[in-house]
């Protein structure tokens, strides 16, 4: 049976796995399911139709399957899954979609890890081993490809999408699409993204390839120009491939070479000086 303390609230229609531990002053509610192994803390809420996978953990004082944060929901069922071996730490949260049906539910893969305070709002599609950092907040609808990296307070706004193996610096936000494999720092790209490529086991060729491609997107301001010069020079590998059909595919746009970034901004500025 699982196991559930006193001054938990668990209402008739969750169903727990026979080994779900639950903590004091949670409260459960809804059409909730959790797999087997999992725990749920101290003070967490967990409600709506959510459906939580194996030996996850959220808590203490998580916040699981709550309404969306938008002005135009009324109450209708709507969704959340979450995968399995995925921990959401204090003050996390995690909220249900706002379009209805379990097609368009907000979706968190498994073996996430979303440290204190970390934000994943409605309709989102995380894919497996990301990892939000402290404070770190994704806006609706946004997707995140697998083993991405979000530092502390760092912001995604709505809509936008995030390559996977992308790494993303502490309070930057994010307000075009980060392609796979980037590194942004300060809103623009850095480069790629190279201790987490090395790690994730990809052919030595395959992250030269990338290195190579990031440097067209570091070397021609225009574009069409660097994507070009990525089909032309760079080696043929799948990650390119991916990296070309991203960008091809961006309805936001992609976030700027830091190169051009700042020097338009000291442009920018130094207009303004000139007044």
């Amino acid at each position: 049976m699982p196991h559930i303390h006193p001054t938990a609230i668990v209402d008739p229609s969750v169903v727990l796995a026979d080994d779900v531990a639950v903590g004091p002053y949670a409260i459960l509610s809804g059409k909730v399911t959790i797999g087997a192994g999992s725990s749920i803390l101290s003070h967490t809420v967990i409600n709506g139709s959510t459906i939580i996978g194996q030996r996850c953990r959220f808590g203490p004082g998580a916040y699981i399957g709550l309404d969306p944060q938008h002005t135009g929901y009324k109450g209708e069922e709507t969704w959340l899954i979450i995968g399995d071996d995925t921990i959401a730490r204090e003050g996390a949260s995690i909220h249900r979609a706002f379009k209805t049906g379990q097609d368009h539910a907000t979706r968190v893969g498994s073996n996430c890890f979303l440290m204190a305070n970390a934000h994943i709002g409605h309709d989102c599609r995380v894919a497996d081993r990301v990892i939000l950092a402290q404070g770190a907040m994704l806006g609706g609808h946004v997707e995140v490809g697998e083993r991405t990296f979000l530092g502390g307070g760092a912001g995604v706004h709505q809509f936008c999408r995030v390559g996977r193996l992308a790494i993303i610096r502490g309070t930057d936000a994010v307000t075009r699409d980060v392609p796979p494999f980037a590194a942004v720092a300060y809103f623009a790209l850095k480069g790629y993204n190279a201790i987490g490529c090395k790690r994730s086991g990809m052919p030595r060729e395959s992250v030269f390839a990338i290195r190579k491609a990031y440097h067209c997107l570091h070397t021609h301001r225009a574009l069409p120009t660097a994507l070009r010069a990525i089909r032309e020079t760079v080696p043929s590998a799948p990650e390119v491939d991916e990296l070309l059909n991203f960008i091809a595919s961006s309805k936001r746009g992609i976030t700027p070479s830091a190169r051009y970034f700042f020097a338009a901004m000291s442009s920018h500025g130094d207009d303004e000086s000139d007044e």
